[in-house]
């Protein structure tokens, strides 16, 4: 009696929280509950706990599948100890505060991978042939689970992950084993599947917090027209009305989920399919594919599976799956020593001695010590005991919406600010990384996105730090030029400090600046040479004013060559004890110079009194002055003319006019080198030096003994490039002409495309001969076609074995190069309103003129109207000052483009 008492509590316990709860199902595209209302799937797979994958274990090189791994345990420690750990291993792995702390961030849903031979026997253990031996384990963990997520209102999605047998040529995700008949291979495994399938819906028919059932996961077998699956899940389907018409039935297609040929139109009025999503393009066209089928037989989706990317990744496929209304669990939550999902298992010493041991590279470890090892991974596997990756979920989550930094550990100065806790948020709002996820099922280029796989899932590359001073256990490494960190800060006491940076650097060369809401504070920083990535030193900078209202540092590199490990900042002195002075000045635009000052001043500032600019040697009128109001330190000076790329400008000022804060006047100062960062546009026709890039990771110059002089590129690893702004006249097939040299082995480089996102696009590709030295120069020859318009084309090396000296590209048939013909005229140039293009009326009839700016953007486009003495005008006066490119054309074709130069009306 006292036994049926507790029976009945227990399921009054378990029905308290379903009182509220409602079943789902479909209602065209949309997943609907009872009410009728859309719900949006947002889950977690549980990836590793029913079902273990041996890269969740790091033991892929002696076991992938499940009963490789148990055979591996089982050898080393024996059979009762081996059931005793799994027992520990599915007790721990998921509990109800993993199902709370997944509410809490956010989830809705969980997905479970289930292992068939937790719910019943392999066939080849059946007692008898054809039946069916039911295992309560399997039920009662899910029914745990299932428990654990209605108090938090979450559903859970049933996966089938390992079928009898084996589903998948793959058999970490299926625990195939080839010396027995997989799941296609074995009628009686098919059966066994199909009687599962009835029996968890005959448990879970009254549930409503059970979204419903994913009856396969990833087959990945040859199954010719998918008729075998289609078959099979019609078996299953079948199987599961007879006693359940409530739940929704998940539909994967083959081949990790994603041939969906033979399985349309769905066969069931309450069905969903479940594609999944790894490294691919994050765009519109990434799945239109599958919205195609979503619309055409009116069902919904969800993807069943996405992650192992980056942050910037997960933000992208959420936001994409959000735009269209889809369901989606990602994967999974937790792995040992893991950056890309929620949780990370820690990976003691025991265990990597295991691991070694098991790879051939260590001696066995004693029976006893095996255990004790294996028993702590299960302790281990507890949530409180992993790493908990919030930048993961911040980006899953938050990032979606809200696009701004928020600070990943509260800094406040006078202090230690730890390089790799840089702030939570966005690339380009908290940092700026050179690679910053993989897409290689995209591009066929696997990019590692973190390259030390260590501390953090962002595209900051962090590694283990060995420094003993002033470290949180890890640094920045592998820094590329342009790559910036930020970090919110509070200053408790505004005055002068000193900021001292643990560096290291194996060979010396490289530079970084900090900079305080945007304004430089430090100039650029020379790193020295150390004798190795991880033998630390201290660089020192002094006088570094900070104010109460200083709030974003950033690092910024300026040139590759060290790592990174912490920055102290060290009070001195109040700020009125160091004068008021400049720091750096640079280029922004054609016409704007902006000065960085070490203290933020009082502003407005009225005139540009007391400062001169001077461009090559002459003065040039400075037209409009600002002080930034963000920073405070930066003044932002406009010219009325236009820099060029090879452009020397100095500032200086000669006055006391400006005055900062503290009530220190701005020290006068003479020729400051503005560094300028004008990029040079190549135009085509036309050769393009390798030296003059815009951009460019790990290339090294040398002079060049080739005809010409100048330089050349050299020293080169795969993986270098350089990016070259290119305006092309027309959209037509060209030739380029490769000037390399190379000692003793073939060259290769990917002439890509750059788009606006930053997403590459390859051209094409081209070999370069050894030629016997390293200035022993020949000439290659490659076509491709390019559209009309300004370009960022990209020499990306792939084999480095030579050097670069310049490439030209050139028409296909030079009688067509309307570049080179003076079929039109333009004048004036530089022009302020009006500019008059001139030619025969053969050329100006019916013509169009397209004014673009150098960054691309189309600003006229218009028929040109032709007047006297067969002319026609163009009215700029209300472009900025800039410089545009001007394409004309007529029915005949591109008659050709010329630079314009477009300034203010001078008085």
């Amino acid at each position: 009696m006292m036994r049926r008492h507790l029976t009945g509590l227990l399921l009054l316990v378990m029905l308290v929280p379903l009182a509220q709860a409602q079943f789902l199902h479909t209602s065209g595209t949309a997943i609907v509950n009872d009410a009728g209302d859309t719900v949006v799937l947002k889950g977690m797979g549980l990836g590793g706990w029913m079902l273990q994958e041996g890269y969740m274990l790091q033991t892929t090189g002696f076991a992938n599948a499940q009963y490789e791994i148990r055979s591996a345990i089982e050898a080393l420690i024996g059979s009762q100890d081996t059931e005793e750990f799994y027992d520990a291993w599915l007790a721990n792995h998921v509990r109800k505060i993993d199902i709370d702390s997944l509410a809490a961030w956010g989830f809705n849903s969980v997905r479970l991978p289930m292992h068939y031979n937790l719910f019943t026997l392999p066939i080849e253990e059946e007692p008898v042939a054809g039946q069916h031996t039911w295992l309560e384990k399997g039920f009662a963990l899910t029914d745990s689970l299932i428990s654990w997520c209605a108090q938090n209102e979450m559903y859970v999605v049933l996966d089938l992950h390992a079928a009898p047998g084996g589903q998948g040529y793959e058999s970490g995700i299926s625990d195939y084993n080839p010396d027995k008949p997989s799941l296609w291979e074995s009628e009686a495994n098919k059966q066994k599947t199909v009687a599962l399938w009835r029996k968890l819906a005959e448990r879970y028919v009254d549930q409503p917090w059970v979204a419903g059932y994913d009856l396969i996961n990833e087959p990945n077998w040859n199954l010719p027209g998918n008729t075998a699956l289609r078959n099979l899940y019609e078996q299953i389907t079948a199987a599961i009305r007879s006693v359940d018409d409530r739940h929704i039935i998940f539909i994967e297609g083959n081949w990790f989920a994603n041939d969906f040929t033979g399985l349309t139109p769905p066969w069931d009025d309450n069905m969903v399919y479940s594609p999944h999503k790894y490294w691919s393009f994050n765009t519109p066209g990434s799945i239109q594919w599958v919205l195609s089928i979503r619309d055409a037989f009116q069902v919904p989706l969800y993807f069943g599976e996405w992650g192992e990317n980056s942050n910037s990744w997960f933000t992208d496929v959420v936001r994409l799956f959000n735009e269209h209304g889809l369901s989606w669990a990602c994967w999974p939550m937790k792995k040992i020593e893991s950056i890309s999902g929620p949780l990370s298992i820690r990976k003691s010493a025991g265990y990597q001695h295991l691991l070694d041991y098991w790879n051939g590279q260590a001696s066995a470890p004693s029976q006893q010590v095996a255990i004790n090892t294996l028993m702590q991974l299960t302790e281990d596997l507890k949530l409180e005991r992993c790493a908990f990756q919030r930048d993961v979920i911040d980006a899953m989550f938050r990032q979606i919406n809200e696009t701004t930094a928020r600070p990943y550990r509260e800094w406040s100065v006078p202090g230690v600010i730890h390089a790799a806790d840089f702030d939570l948020g966005p690339h380009e709002v908290a940092y700026f990384d050179r690679d910053i996820a993989t897409y290689h099922v995209s591009t066929g280029n696997y990019t590692a996105w973190n390259q030390g796989w260590s501390y953090r899932n962002d595209g900051v590359d962090i590694e283990p730090c060995l420094d003993t001073i002033n470290t949180n256990g890890y640094n920045l490494g592998w820094l590329e030029d342009g790559e910036w960190t930020q970090y919110t800060i509070k200053a408790d006491v505004a005055g002068v400090y000193d900021i001292v940076c643990r560096t290291a650097s194996e060979a010396g060369g490289g530079a970084f600046q900090l900079s305080l809401d945007g304004a430089d504070v430090t100039g650029r920083v020379s790193v020295p040479a150390t004798g190795g990535w991880q033998e630390w030193t201290s660089v020192w900078i002094e006088n570094v004013v900070l104010s109460d209202a200083d709030r974003q540092l950033r690092m910024h590199v300026d040139r590759s060559g060290f790592n990174l490990n912490s920055f102290e900042l060290i009070y001195r002195q109040p700020s009125d004890a160091v004068p008021t002075t400049h720091v750096s000045a640079h280029t922004v635009s054609e016409n704007t110079v902006r000065l960085n000052i070490n203290k933020r001043l009082i502003g407005p500032l009225q005139s540009a009194a007391g400062f001169q600019i001077m461009v090559n040697g002459s003065p040039v009128d400075i037209t409009g002055v600002a002080l930034d109001s963000e920073s405070g330190r930066q003044i932002t000076f406009t010219v009325d003319d236009l820099f060029k790329a090879s452009d020397t400008i100095l500032l200086s000022y000669s006055s006391d006019g400006v005055l900062a804060v503290d009530s220190t006047h701005l020290e006068p100062f003479s020729d400051l080198a503005v560094e300028n960062t004008i990029a040079i546009v190549h135009t085509v026709p036309g050769r393009i030096e390798a030296e003059d890039y815009f951009f460019q990771s790990g290339i090294v110059l040398e002079a060049t003994s080739d005809a010409g002089g100048g330089q050349n590129i050299g020293h080169l690893d795969a993986g270098d490039y350089g990016d070259y702004l290119v305006h092309v006249p027309e959209s037509r097939s060209y030739r380029i002409d490769y000037r390399t040299a190379a000692l003793s082995a073939e060259g290769r480089i990917v002439l890509q495309l750059i788009n606006e996102n930053g997403s590459a696009s390859a051209l094409h590709a081209v070999s370069f001969p050894a030629t016997g030295g390293w200035q022993t120069w020949t000439t290659t020859s490659k076509s491709v076609i390019l559209s009309e318009g300004l370009h960022t084309l990209r020499v990306l090396i792939d084999e480095p074995q030579f050097n670069l000296n310049w490439f030209e590209i050139s028409f296909t048939t030079a009688a067509s190069n309307p570049l080179t013909e003076p079929i039109f005229h333009i004048a004036p140039n530089p022009v302020s309103d009006r500019v008059w293009i001139t030619g025969g009326a053969h050329v100006l009839n019916e013509a169009r003129a397209t004014v673009r700016h150098i960054s691309g953007m189309t600003v006229i486009d218009e028929e040109v109207n032709t007047g006297e003495g067969n002319a026609a005008v163009l009215d700029l006066t209300g472009l900025p000052v800039g410089i545009y490119i001007l394409t004309l054309k007529n029915a005949s074709g591109v008659l050709g483009s010329r630079k314009l130069v477009k300034t203010s009306a001078r008085e």
